[in-house]
């Protein structure tokens, strides 16, 4: 059985206080997904089970993909097979003080979904 890329999407999650990279992960796989409307799945390619007729490549941008679990995106994603990849990536601009404390870090994610759909 063959796959074939049916969607590519991108998502970006930003963490505003503490740096907290698979926080920003998982906002921008839920940005990225929720920009899908995968009716193509189920009323062109008539797929019913997507655990065997379809899979996700995720691939995860981050500033310190050092700190990044995967586990954010394939858990998130779970009625998927998922596939994920973690890139350094993103960005981190400073940040600001509130109330006399330190700047703070901003993380910038992206996570960028490829469906793939089985084909014959």
């Amino acid at each position: 059985m063959a796959f074939k890329r049916l969607i590519i999407e991108i998502g970006q999650g930003v963490d505003m206080h503490g740096g907290d990279q698979n926080n920003a992960v998982k906002k921008a796989t839920e940005d990225a997904i929720h920009h899908c409307c995968m009716a193509g799945i189920s009323e062109i390619f008539d797929i019913k089970d997507r655990k065997k007729e379809a899979k996700i490549r995720a691939d995860i941008y981050a500033p310190h993909p050092e700190e990044v679990d995967p586990a954010v995106v394939t858990d998130y994603l779970h009625w998927w097979v998922v596939d994920a990849h973690v890139h350094q990536g993103g960005a981190n601009p400073e940040g600001i003080a509130l109330n006399g404390a330190e700047k703070t870090e901003i993380t910038i994610a992206l996570v960028v979904l490829t469906v793939y759909v089985a084909v014959d």
